[in-house]
């Protein structure tokens, strides 16, 4: 039998002999919501806290260059391509993010200035825990977690964290698993030698769940994702996939895996959650302008983005949402080592055919009287907002309650609902 055929016949028996599908039992039960709506959600974590205020440059506010006069981004201009990308005639983009342009123009890219959160953090741990939870620091599960528990759905492979260690949005009581690379998903034994290990694993992971068994359940739990995902990926050759539409994916980490991204979707696979980071953003020194530190990490986040949305095509576009997200922005004010440091508000992005491209959000302003304690952009987005959005127009999850716990949404008009 070959491998493949392996791994799906233990699959199938583990199933089989499930008698309920498999929860944290250290954790309650939620209850559940209506059925999915079959779209797919691109979750992108800048990690290190992207300077927001040189991401989508707010060239028409006075102060803007007066605050950078080293690291400012000049005003869009059609004879200087290191110039802003205009977007509404105060806005632009830094000239790294060019390949977002045909997204925007395509009216399918919103643009969020100034997303983040009151009494918020300015540590980099607290902070990413605070907006993978969508509820406090201290709190266990992530939001996307949640979503899935609360909008269950039976398919292959539902949800995949694109990093050595599970994100933090996508922990909780849905086992989900968690690598960097597909080919990189196996136990690194040989075929023989996995199929002997995964026989005599497959005795206790098909055991049937036991409330007083508590410990047991949670190793049959995780084994039978184990299966299940080592099925699935095992028939996928990532060395064969030939993009289309012409989309061009960077040769970098973040560019192969959105490059995978698009291949489970098109596998059919079942993917509604792929969640990943992309680092390099904590810019104290050296952070540069049009060119620099900052400025190659914009043109690799915008070129794996573009190539998703190209790859996609328009027969698929509707279906996937790509949303990204950072833990803070950082300070209105260069200093002294050309750089910038922790601040609070961000950009953020959210790009496919279901979003209403535009601005979104007032202009908090960089005057002095604006600024959070003379230094910080304040925000004018909730991130609970943009989330509550995309859970409930683009997955189609009404239970905000629990995914955005204790937080009334206010809708920003983002996403269009799904039909």
């Amino acid at each position: 039998m070959k491998r493949r055929e392996f791994l799906g016949y233990l699959a199938r028996l583990s199933a089989s002999t499930a008698a309920v599908a498999f929860t944290n039992p250290f954790r309650p039960r939620l209850g559940f919501a209506q059925a999915s709506s079959g779209k797919t959600l691109v979750v992108v974590f800048q990690r290190g806290g992207c300077d927001g205020v040189n991401t989508v440059i707010p060239y028409g506010d006075p102060d803007y260059a007066q605050l950078r006069p080293t690291i400012a981004i000049a005003p869009p201009s059609g004879a200087d391509p290191n110039s802003a990308i205009d977007l509404d005639g105060f806005f632009g983009l830094h000239p790294g993010l060019q390949p977002l342009q045909t997204i925007w123009d395509d009216g399918n890219l919103g643009v969020m200035p100034a997303v983040h959160y009151p009494n918020a953090t300015r540590s980099h741990f607290d902070g990413q825990q605070n907006i993978e939870s969508a509820a406090d620091a201290t709190d266990l599960d992530g939001w996307l977690n949640r979503h899935l528990v609360t909008l269950p759905q039976p398919t292959s492979l539902r949800a995949v964290g694109f990093e050595s260690s599970l994100p933090h949005s996508l922990r909780g009581s849905e086992i989900v698993s968690s690598f960097r690379d597909i080919g990189s998903f196996n136990l690194g034994l040989s075929e023989s030698d996995e199929d002997e290990l995964l026989t005599q694993l497959n005795r206790v992971y098909s055991q049937q769940p036991d409330s007083s068994k508590a410990y047991r359940d949670l190793v049959t739990g995780f084994g039978r994702v184990l299966v299940n995902d080592l099925a699935v990926l095992s028939g996928i050759d990532t060395g064969s996939y030939t993009p289309e539409n012409g989309a061009n994916y960077p040769s970098s980490t973040f560019g192969r895996q959105m490059r995978q991204v698009a291949q489970l979707i098109k596998e059919g696979v079942g993917l509604e959650i792929a969640a990943m980071s992309i680092g390099g953003w904590d810019t104290h020194s050296d952070q540069g302008a049009a060119f620099g530190r900052q400025s190659s990490r914009h043109t690799d986040f915008a070129a794996g983005i573009a190539a998703l949305y190209t790859d996609l095509g328009p027969s698929r576009r509707d279906d996937v949402l790509t949303m990204t997200m950072t833990e803070f922005g950082r300070t209105a004010q260069e200093n002294a080592s050309r750089g910038t440091d922790h601040g609070h508000a961000a950009a953020w992005f959210a790009a496919g055919g279901s979003v209403n491209g535009g601005v979104f959000g007032a202009w908090p302003g960089l005057d002095t009287d604006s600024l959070v304690r003379g230094r910080y952009l304040d925000h004018s987005i909730d991130f609970r907002d943009v989330f509550a959005e995309v859970v409930t127009n683009h997955l189609g999850n009404q239970d905000l309650a629990t995914v955005v716990p204790g937080y009334t949404p206010q809708p920003l008009g983002l996403v269009q609902a799904s039909t």
